[in-house]
């Protein structure tokens, strides 16, 4: 009888990029209205839109909400201006002020 190797292997599961609302509430033990009435008070980091109608929240910020969570200060800001012809331009700035990137929306 020939020896056969067993070659299968264990991949480690990988990580998500973002996370949905049900896998935030598991993973920090917050309430869904917690976790909303945080994002508003700039406590949690915000979701960010997946397409369509769905939101998620980026593994890094929860990360970092998880490690320091009463001293979390989101990484960005966002300000949304309206320009003379109707157009949304956002202004997004770092946690230091300075300017990461205009984006113009729809």
């Amino acid at each position: 009888m020939p020896h056969v190797q067993d070659t299968t292997t264990v991949l480690p599961e990988a990580e998500p990029a973002f996370y949905r609302l049900a896998d935030v509430v598991r993973i920090t033990a917050l309430s869904r209205s917690s976790i909303y009435r945080r994002i508003a008070a700039g406590e949690f980091p915000p979701q960010v839109s997946l397409g369509g109608r769905a939101t998620g929240w980026r593994r890094e910020a929860l990360k970092a909400w998880i490690s320091d969570p009463s001293g979390f200060r989101p990484l960005a800001t966002c300000e949304v201006q309206r320009t003379s012809s109707g157009a949304h331009v956002r202004h997004v700035s770092l946690a230091s002020g300075q300017p990461a990137a205009h984006a113009r929306t729809k």
